[in-house]
């Protein structure tokens, strides 16, 4: 039953970042979700270079996007599943 609601996101880590980098990512736009938990989740979406109102735009060699990496208490950094698939 647990499957049934898999969570389609994992935490950004420097695999993903690597991996974005090697297949030609060249932007990461940051959204942020709605949640009703304490803690703050934003979504990584790749290749976005249109930010849409309250939404963020980095280069992926950007200083800021490595800084995601880094633990944050009350903040998580998410991708979602469908943007790990290969090409």
């Amino acid at each position: 039953m647990e499957n049934e609601n898999k969570n389609p996101y994992v935490l950004f880590n420097a695999q993903i970042l690597q991996d974005w980098k090697n297949n030609g990512v060249g932007y990461i736009k940051l959204v942020e979700l709605e949640s009703d938990l304490a803690v703050k989740f934003f979504e990584l979406i790749p290749n976005s270079e249109i930010p849409d109102s309250g939404e963020t735009i980095y280069h992926i060699d950007s200083e800021d996007i490595t800084e995601l990496l880094d633990p944050v208490k009350q903040v998580k950094f998410l991708v979602h599943e469908i943007y790990l698939e290969e090409d």
